[in-house]
């Protein structure tokens, strides 16, 4: 990740995803899509603030960056946003599991079963990739899998970039097989997993494709779907081949194995980033209810 260099083909520009350069365009998505200027940003963070002083049921993160995730979230609209913080603190009390420390989830990040690609798309968004082949339900449980995904999923939310423009994904699922199909159809996994996507993960998700599918893969999806909000009903798009992918998502920022041409070694760098990150993660796991 931290060799990558800008990438240009045609006017298209596909930047480092760890880059927190603010550029013209995401100034402009952030005035235009989320409402953010200079005085709303100052007012809007004034207002949370004073929301979450005077309620007395948990104990808010109150920074200025983790606060702006919720905002941009709720297109700075305080009173969503504190929604928001009150609802991810719920869910976390009630699903302590999903946000463990690193080190007690080691094994499953080193699996490199998430990760983020080196690179955004031209419209400045993360790239996560979730490769199903790499988790083997009978060592990883379902629980440790959803955490492991968690964890790098909020690896670069506090780069300003990612806030602003959001993230899509490339689920792989290959070697998806009638173990996974199992942990999936679980109401309560189904449950957990629909309310994570949703309200309690302050992050903007604008579209995932889902790659190497078998029918399987549709069951769970339209299983899902009936736990989903309209607005994430159309959020995940099941692709027939490697081609149609490369009608969303430029080959100069794709993997081989995706039919692209970067070369990525498997180093599996975001895992020891996060492993060697962990202090500053258990801190704020002390936060909320």
């Amino acid at each position: 990740m931290d060799t990558a260099e800008v990438i240009t083909v045609g006017s298209r520009v596909y930047r480092p995803v760890l880059d927190e350069t603010l550029t013209p365009e995401d100034l402009r998505v952030a005035r235009e899509e989320l409402g953010e200027t200079p005085e709303s940003r100052e007012s809007c963070l004034r207002l949370l603030k004073e929301m979450l002083r005077e309620q007395n049921e948990f104990t808010p993160r109150t920074d200025d960056n983790y606060l702006l995730r919720f905002l941009r979230c709720r297109k700075f609209d305080s009173k969503k946003a504190f929604k928001m913080i009150r609802e991810h603190y719920k869910f976390r009390k009630m699903n302590p599991g999903v946000f463990p420390s690193p080190s007690s989830i080691e094994k499953a990040l080193r699996q490199h079963i998430f990760d983020f690609l080196p690179h955004r798309d031209h419209k400045g968004r993360g790239i996560y990739v979730i490769r199903f082949n790499r988790w083997n339900p009978d060592k990883i449980n379902f629980t440790d899998f959803v955490a492991a995904g968690n964890l790098v999923a909020e690896y670069i939310l506090d780069n300003n970039v990612t806030q602003i423009n959001g993230y899509i994904g490339v689920w792989d699922y290959s070697g998806f097989s009638f173990k996974h199909f199992r942990l999936f159809c679980s109401p309560k996994n189904t449950m957990m997993l629909a309310n994570l996507m949703q309200d309690r993960f302050p992050g903007r998700f604008k579209i995932a494709y889902c790659i190497n599918c078998i029918p399987m893969v549709g069951t769970v999806w339209n299983i899902l779907k009936q736990m989903m909000k309209e607005k994430f009903k159309n959020r995940v798009t099941i692709l027939s081949s490697l081609e149609e992918l490369h009608q969303h998502l430029d080959r100069s920022v794709l993997p081989k194995e995706y039919g692209g041409t970067l070369s990525i070694p498997d180093t599996k760098e975001i895992a020891q980033r996060i492993l060697d990150n962990e202090q500053y993660i258990n801190l704020n796991l002390k936060f909320g209810f």
